[in-house]
């Protein structure tokens, strides 16, 4: 809805020419939304908030909720007189909610990596299985209804939920005596550590986190950064149809991008992300080999019937089958691995540094994720160049 500017009020259906906004809104999106993100990632981990991740989680929280109330407030009012004031008007928000949000998500890494190394796993599972939910709930909507306007008051309307039993899951965690019992331990660890230590002394205990752990935050990177070179810029416009010719898939052709791109990624991720609470293999000093092996995932996608209209290198992989199975296995390998690297990470350094660690793992996955979505765009100019 947000993303286009002409949009009948009564139907809901597209209408009209798209504007300078609706044209160029993904670019602006990506950006708003990555790059508050991003640094408000790096800075958490190095600004000392008296009350420790618990506030943080609470605030960051709370002003996602307020973005996304805002957000549904505007979804039914009529904008086309004022678009230059509701484009500057949505883009701030995307900016102030992925900052709340970049903060709630390392903080929540931050605290995951003071508990028992299985617990920053459920952390990666939680988000594949959302993913899960969104996408049966945009096929869902989409079987239900065509008002664009409709369905995003329905998501802002389930997200708004989510957030506040979120918020009150939060409440709940706090009470447990097993986290009091792991979060005093680690307090105390760290209190230990700071009474003799100065600002130099603090900054190299991020230094000493940072080496020690370089190798996991590496692999966490390069996971992330794998994983979103290819999706979703690169494999929702793999096509089973090819140039000229016509679709031959199984699948409903309205539902083969949400079903071989976002419901089998976010499926086969959860899948893989459980797996890797259960089964850790290969060991730390090995998970370098097959993380730097998925990297050819990327050639091999570029080199599928990927934008056939429009690309000028030949296509290798015409087969859509064997497109459908390569992808669940880089989906499998992205929710296993990233739960691997994630758990790992924490147990490289010192108890007392696991919190740092945790968040640390947490930068080092969205710089995955943002360095992914830009080398999407590179991937796209070699293919049509």
């Amino acid at each position: 809805m947000l993303a286009n500017s002409t949009i009948d009020m009564d139907t809901g259906a597209v209408t009209g020419d798209p504007t300078v906004y609706s044209s160029n809104f993904q670019s602006f999106q990506t950006i708003a939304s990555q790059v508050p993100n991003l640094l408000l990632n790096l800075l958490n981990i190095f600004i000392v908030v008296k009350g420790g991740l618990a506030g943080r989680i609470t605030v960051g929280l709370s002003i996602v909720a307020v973005c996304v109330i805002t957000t549904m407030a505007f979804i039914y009012v009529e904008t086309h007189t004022w678009l230059t004031g509701f484009f500057i008007l949505t883009i701030a928000t995307i900016i102030i909610l992925n900052g709340a949000n970049g903060v709630y998500q390392n903080s929540i890494f931050g605290l995951a990596g003071e508990l028992p190394f299985k617990y920053t796993n459920a952390v990666i599972i939680g988000n594949n299985l959302c993913g899960t939910f969104v996408t049966l709930l945009s096929m869902s909507t989409k079987a239900v209804t065509r008002n664009i306007l409709d369905r995003a008051f329905a998501y802002f309307l389930i997200a708004l939920i989510t957030l506040v039993f979120c918020f009150i899951s939060f409440l709940i965690l706090k009470k447990q005596r097993f986290y009091q019992f792991y979060s005093t331990r680690a307090e105390r660890q760290r209190a230990k550590n700071e009474e003799s230590a100065d600002n130099k002394g603090k900054m190299a205990t991020y230094v000493a986190t940072f080496k020690e752990a370089f190798p996991m935050l590496l692999n966490v990177f390069l996971v992330f950064f794998v994983t979103l070179s290819v999706f979703p810029g690169v494999m929702m416009y793999v096509k089973d149809e090819k140039k000229g010719g016509t679709y031959d898939f199984p699948l409903p052709k309205n539902y083969f991008m949400d079903v071989t791109t976002f419901l089998q990624f976010n499926v086969f991720a959860f899948i893989g992300s459980i797996v890797a609470g259960r089964k850790q293999w290969p060991a730390p000093n090995k998970l370098w080999i097959p993380v730097y092996l998925r990297l050819l995932y990327i050639p091999f996608f570029a080199f599928c019937n990927y934008l056939p209209e429009t690309r000028t290198w030949p296509v290798l992989f015409e087969s859509t089958w064997l497109f459908v199975i390569v992808a669940a296995s880089m989906s499998f390998g992205s929710g296993y691995f990233s739960g691997l690297a994630m758990m790992y990470t924490s147990k490289t350094v010192d108890p007392s540094r696991a919190q740092v660690a945790g968040m640390m793992a947490g930068f080092s996955l969205i710089s995955g994720i943002v360095s992914g979505l830009i080398f999407t765009m590179v991937i796209k100019m070699f293919v049509t160049a």
